[in-house]
């Protein structure tokens, strides 16, 4: 475990950190991905690949409970469903970890960019889905076919976790008939769950290095609760458009 040095916190680059992790964190809770942007540049100050996931996993704690805070106070999250859905997800997360010793890189970097471009499309053709909430009679059969997708997910959560919050959104958006920024508030309570074991699991491992990790958090809590306090002044569209913004960007990660 790296020692604590406050001082150490104000350098320019734990400067840095704090607005890299203010910047990606106030997009990253309302479109997901944030980690598309932390984790290369943890690792461009010198950690390696393994504790940089573990950093900025840790760190991702502050997005989220600044983001459900927020969005619990305007009554947007819908506590019903997500947790519903958390379980599985979490469930799908522990088999997803093991799956990845077993299926080849290749395959499942594919696998995921091909899900992720067909309803990316389909995202594209509907110009309403996400902007304007849907009107569903929620029943038993939606929260069937919720909780057996969200096992999906946590399943892919396992090998690639910064693609979590895209899909979450997707089967809120596309299965539940919510908003974007709706499914941005729900889908807070499922990676609250996920995220907090896993960070237990990095701390164990002492895989997290504290004081980027700090920094980090801070950077995060404060990005968080800025996209979320002013989420219904950017509005759906534009929401919609930062996220299609951000899935392209992970397909052209993935495939380069």
């Amino acid at each position: 475990m790296a020692d604590i040095n406050l001082s150490s916190l104000f350098s320019v680059k734990y400067v840095f950190l704090f607005l890299v992790g203010l910047f990606s964190s106030s997009f990253g809770t309302l479109a997901g991905g944030g980690g598309l942007l932390t984790i290369p540049v943890l690792m461009l100050l010198g950690l390696p690949p393994d504790m940089a996931i573990a950093t900025n996993r840790f760190s991702v704690n502050g997005l989220i409970i600044a983001g459900l805070y927020e969005f619990t106070k305007k009554g947007m999250v819908s506590y019903k469903i997500g947790l519903t859905i958390a379980l599985p997800a979490l469930i799908g997360s522990f088999f997803g970890s093991m799956l990845v010793l077993r299926i080849d890189d290749d395959v499942l970097t594919y696998t995921i960019a091909a899900v992720t471009i067909l309803v990316l499309i389909i995202m594209v053709l509907k110009p309403n889905i996400g902007v304007v909430g849907r009107n569903i009679s929620i029943g038993k059969t939606h929260y069937a076919m919720g909780m057996l997708v969200s096992f999906f997910i946590g399943v892919q959560s396992g090998f690639y976790g910064p693609a979590t919050g895209i899909f979450l959104s997707y089967l809120l958006v596309l299965l539940f008939g919510q908003t974007f920024i709706e499914s941005a508030a729900t889908r807070k309570v499922v990676t609250l769950f996920s995220s907090l074991l896993a960070t237990a699991v990095f701390i164990v491992a002492k895989a997290v290095v504290y004081p980027m990790g700090i920094v980090l958090f801070l950077g995060n809590l404060t990005g968080s609760w800025l996209g979320s306090h002013y989420s219904e002044r950017i509005g759906n569209i534009w929401v919609k458009r930062l996220f299609i913004g951000v899935v392209i960007s992970m397909v052209l990660k993935l495939l380069i």
